[in-house]
Order: structure tokens, then C-alpha cells, then sequence
């Protein structure tokens, strides 16, 4: 069955076919030469293939827009497409940034290395699917969502060792979500909000004491620099408050029919590629953090159980969250409709050997099932 959505039709809406044989831009706010970055190469390859030389894409990182600006450039037509980090922007995505804080989720799953493969096909298939809320309000942001991108687990990357309550007792963790914030306040730290391009100052300079990252983070953004000890057994949970290749309204309603397809095989094809460099990009992380000297720790008992226990609860906090802070009435049966949907990509996703066959699984799976000539008209 095809998915059909139709939203703001009238504001969007341009003559099909008039950005054909286009080149378009793509704004990331990750640096040349890290996994994100390749990624979007590798989805520029995609979109020029699939669409026969129709449709180009040139890759801006870390340039045309940051991560705090591209939810407002993509909006205004700085570029076409975007990495759209969702949770630097609560009000604005809040039924996006719901889905994504169930995260905390897998941390008590049997899907240990696999979970950002299976959060990334979770998302896309509710937000293309079922969110009506998530696509809601990235159309209210003139933008269309057209795929998802998941990290692996988050950890605790520190200028110094951090394995207990006691450590962490007045610490300012820089966090990337309310989840990671609300699990700060539970274990005594201070939750600090910081833009990811700013966290390798704030961690040289002393505001802050840890980062609550992926792995692949500390050769992506450099931190192996500045962090002197490395606990990824706790917080856990993933990155997937993302609309990593959103596009601007206009540019997805003036595609045609067949340029459509070739943005959401492209789209199947960055979410395999982010995902998979990711998962190998930890192991590489971890790695050159080992041979820099850097200390590998894990939580001690006390840490490792109020973790355990925050997890637990966290479930239904963030339903009463999202409804009473965003109004959002639905959020119990939200919560409800997503958990069965990663239960069953965690099992598609547990045997998944290489990029490729996750892009054909994505593709397969869901991207293949949206209505291109329909969807975000």
C-alpha cells in the first residue's frame, strides 16, 4: 500500500518538473571528511543515478548552514536540502523529537550494535507512515521529510573519569536531547544545551565536563583532542531526532513524478550509508581513543542501576511531558503505536551485513511504498 500524505498543498505547490537537470544544495553542519559528510556524498552519487543525470546534489558541510541555522535556511530557500537536527528546536518539532527520545529504549533491548540500523528504519516508517504530527510540522517549516539517520549509542565522553554517582555529582554534561537532560538531573548532574560544532571548545575551556555522544564523534568532531576518559556503557540511547536530508518544499513539490523516486531511493540509500559508517565509525573511534591513552571506563554499580531505573520510568514521563510542555494529546497512544514498530526493525535489522543490504532493506521496506505523487503535496 502506498503511503499518501497531503499537507499546506497550496503553499508549496510549483510547476512539476521545473527543477529537473538541476544541481541542488545540501546543508550539513558536520565537517569535511566525517561519516555524515560521506554519507551525504554517497546520497549525492544516488540521486544522480537514479534520476539519470537529471538531479545533482553539491554537499556544503560546515559551511552554507550550521546546525542552529538550517531548520530556518531550508524553511527560507538558503538550500534545498538539509540535515534538520530536531531537537535543537523543542517547539517547532516536538511529535518528531517524541519518537526520537524513546531512544533510551534500546539500552534494555537485545540489540546491542545494531540499534542505530533499527532506529533509523523505525523512524522512517512512522514518521512517512503514521506521525501525521511529525509531518505536520515540518510542513509548517516548508519543509519535506524524505528520510531518517540514526547514530549508535550515546555514552559518556569526559575530561576525566566519570563511574559513579559521587563522580558525577555537580557535573555539566553537554546533552543532545530532553531525555539525556532528564537522565543528567536524575543522576545529580547539570545538563547543558551546546550546538555539536561547539562542543570541542566548551570541553577545552571547562564549561563543560562531558559530552553525552556516539563514538564515532570523538574522530567526527575531534573531541580525542580534549576528552581524557570514555564510558560508553551509560547513558545509552541514540540520535534520531533528525530530518538529516529534509527538503525544501518548494524544490520536493517542483520534482517531478520520476524525480521524486530518485530523492527517496537516494534517501533509502544516505540512511544506510549514515547508519552503517556510523556503526563502523564507533569501532574506529573507540579505537584511535585507546591508542591516543584516552581511559576506558564503564558505569559502577550504583550509576549502572540508577541508569537502569531512570529508563524504566522514563517511558511514561515523556508521554505526560509531551502533552502537557507541547500539547500534544495523543502522546500516550504516540508511544504506543512506535514501540512495536522497533521491536520489529530491531529483528529485521539483527542479521544486516553490509550498507547495501540495509539500503535495499529500507528500501523495500518503506521508502519504496511512498506515493511520490502524493506524499508532502
Amino acid at each position: 500500500m502506498k503511503i499518501t500524505t497531503c499537507f499546506a498543498a497550496s503553499a508549496f505547490a510549483l510547476a512539476a518538473g521545473s527543477v529537473s537537470a538541476q544541481t541542488l544544495t545540501y546543508a550539513t553542519g558536520f565537517p569535511p571528511g566525517s561519516d555524515a559528510v560521506k554519507a551525504a556524498e554517497t546520497y549525492a552519487a544516488a540521486m544522480e543515478e537514479h534520476s539519470g543525470g537529471d538531479l545533482g546534489v553539491t554537499v556544503f558541510p560546515m559551511s552554507l548552514l550550521s546546525f542552529a541555522e538550517t531548520s530556518s535556511g531550508l524553511r527560507d530557500g538558503m538550500a534545498d536540502i538539509g540535515w534538520v537536527a530536531t531537537a535543537y528546536f523543542p517547539a517547532e518539532y516536538p511529535h518528531t523529537n517524541l519518537i526520537a527520545e524513546l531512544s533510551l529504549l534500546t539500552a534494555q533491548d537485545e540489540v546491542e550494535g545494531r540499534e542505530g540500523l533499527a532506529y533509523a528504519g523505525a523512524m522512517a516508517e512512522y514518521i512517512f507512515g503514521g506521525c501525521d504530527g511529525c509531518r505536520a510540522e515540518f510542513a509548517a517549516q516548508n519543509q519535506v521529510f524524505t528520510g531518517a539517520a540514526s547514530s549508535t549509542p550515546y555514552g559518556l565522553q569526559c575530561t576525566d573519569p566519570v563511574t559513579s554517582l559521587d563522580d558525577l555529582s555537580g557535573k555539566r554534561l553537554r546533552v543532545a536531547g530532553s531525555q539525556w537532560s532528564r537522565w543528567a538531573e536524575a543522576v545529580g548532574a547539570t545538563a547543558v544545551s551546546l550546538p555539536l560544532n561547539e562542543v570541542y571548545e566548551g570541553l577545552s575551556q571547562g564549561v563543560i565536563d562531558c559530552v553525552i555522544t556516539s563514538a564515532p564523534e570523538i574522530t567526527n568532531m575531534g573531541l580525542i583532542d580534549v576528552i581524557g576518559a570514555v564510558d560508553m556503557s551509560t547513558p545509552g540511547g541514540v540520535y534520531a531526532a533528525n530530518g538529516p536530508i529534509n527538503m525544501n518544499a518548494q524544490t520536493w513539490a517542483g520534482l517531478d513524478d520520476a524525480g521524486r523516486e530518485s530523492a527517496l531511493r537516494a534517501g533509502a540509500a544516505f540512511a544506510a550509508d549514515v547508519s552503517w559508517r556510523y556503526e563502523e565509525g564507533a569501532e574506529r573511534g573507540l579505537a584511535a581513543a585507546q591508542d591516543q591513552g584516552i581511559e576506558m571506563t564503564e558505569a559502577g554499580a550504583d550509576l549502572a542501576q540508577a541508569t537502569s531505573d531512570f529508563i524504566a520510568a522514563d517511558v511514561e514521563t515523556i508521554a505526560e511531558y509531551y502533552s502537557s510542555q507541547y500539547g500534544i494529546e495523543n502522546a500516550s497512544e504516540i508511544v504506543a503505536e512506535f514501540r512495536p514498530i522497533l521491536t520489529k526493525w530491531i529483528e529485521l535489522t539483527a542479521d544486516v551485513s553490509s550498507a547495501e543490504e540495509l539500503e535495499q532493506l529500507y528500501w523495500d521496506e518503506v521508502y519504496s511504498d511512498v506515493d511520490q505523487s502524493s506524499y508532502g503535496m
